[in-house]
């Protein structure tokens, strides 16, 4: 009897205690506990890649609108989403036998700061990173393509993680 009830203890114990998972947001409402609408401002751009700020910013409004955290507006947010692509990089990872190269690696660095206008506190600001790999391809405009779809991958992958990053709740 008291081996049982030393087991019931502990597995009551346990369950209590739990892992610490808890769900990061409601679907809809207050994105964060910083606002109920959100602007996300063009980020800049301290690479040599033409163009790659505005595929970072629609992909982060798609994202935002895709998960409906927060209704997103063009101007007059509550909280406001703003950030830099701080690089962007090609390499070569893998060859074929005749030693010329196969595949890229590209690779995005981004920093994003959440920003509530009420008060001017920063919710939240940190640095992400993705890469994705794409095939080389002697025709340069087929190669150009491979490229454009990689960034717009990678973006897709920056906006999910800047997403969750922002709508953590620790």
């Amino acid at each position: 009897m008291r081996k049982y009830s030393l087991v019931c203890l502990l597995v009551l114990a346990m369950a209590l205690g739990g892992c610490g998972y808890h769900t990061m947001m409601p679907a809809r409402g207050e994105f964060g506990r910083g606002g109920k609408t959100i602007e996300v401002s063009i980020f800049a751009n301290r690479t040599y890649r033409p163009n790659i700020e505005a595929v970072i910013t629609d992909s982060i409004i798609d994202e935002l609108v895709r998960r409906e955290g927060a209704q997103v507006v063009n101007s007059g947010g509550e909280i406001v989403l703003s950030g830099t692509v701080l690089s962007y990089g090609t390499a070569a990872v893998s060859y074929t036998a005749t030693d010329t190269v196969k595949e890229y690696r590209a690779t995005i660095t981004t920093e994003a700061t959440l920003r509530r206008v009420g008060d001017g506190k920063v919710l939240w600001k940190g640095i992400v990173s993705a890469n994705t790999v794409f095939p080389a391809n002697d025709d340069l405009v087929l190669q150009q393509n491979s490229e454009d779809d990689a960034i717009r991958a990678i973006c897709r992958k920056l906006a999910q993680q800047i997403y969750l990053h922002t709508t953590e709740d620790f």
